[in-house]
């Protein structure tokens, strides 16, 4: 099978994540917790991604109005699907929560490329016709030496085609502390 794809950066402008905390509660949830820091270190906006798909609560928010016009034209250029209107107070908290979520796996796999020998993948398997809410993320492990073109080619491309209405990979490739964002797009496929 041949398949065409785009392949383009993703990106994140000066911010950060920091103080990640991936928290396991005893009714099988996941909560989030983790802070955004801004270029020179400081500290911009905590989040807490609440169990059950509730909303994300955002606390010490001293972003600027053009700080959250950043964010959101970052965000919307990564995933054009998304539309916030950054007036609503509900939508700011989802936009800054997903814009932090990203940030924070993209922390993660940086600390642990920077403990493990090998290549640290993590990725989202996602529709570019409707808001896919079983999303398949995961994270894997390559040998060093394998160039993010085979990841993509060799595993990805493969694994997506498997599953029906799923076009796009958005992924965050690691290899001893340094972290490459990406968003890659199927543009058609050719069965040999």
């Amino acid at each position: 099978m041949k398949i065409n794809y785009l392949k383009n950066t993703q990106s994140f402008g000066d911010y950060q994540a920091s103080q990640v905390v991936w928290i396991h509660t005893s009714k099988d949830h996941l909560v989030l917790k983790f802070a955004i820091l801004n270029k020179a270190g400081s500290l911009v906006y905590r989040i807490t991604d609440q169990p059950d798909g509730e909303e994300y609560k955002v606390s010490e928010n001293s972003l600027t109005e053009a700080e959250i016009k950043t964010i959101n034209h970052l965000v919307t250029q990564n995933y054009r699907d998304f539309e916030w209107d950054i007036d609503d107070e509900e939508d700011l908290a989802d936009l800054l929560g997903f814009f932090g979520e990203n940030l924070a796996r993209r922390h993660c796999i940086e600390q642990e490329s920077k403990k493990k020998p090998e290549v640290v993948v993590d990725y989202i398997f996602d529709s570019s016709e409707a808001i896919n809410y079983e999303e398949l993320s995961q994270i894997v492990y390559f040998k060093k030496g394998v160039t993010e073109d085979e990841i993509i080619e060799d595993y990805l491309l493969p694994e997506l085609m498997e599953r029906e209405g799923l076009d796009i990979i958005h992924m965050h490739i690691a290899e001893d502390g340094v972290v490459n964002s990406y968003l890659v797009t199927v543009q058609d496929y050719e069965i040999d």
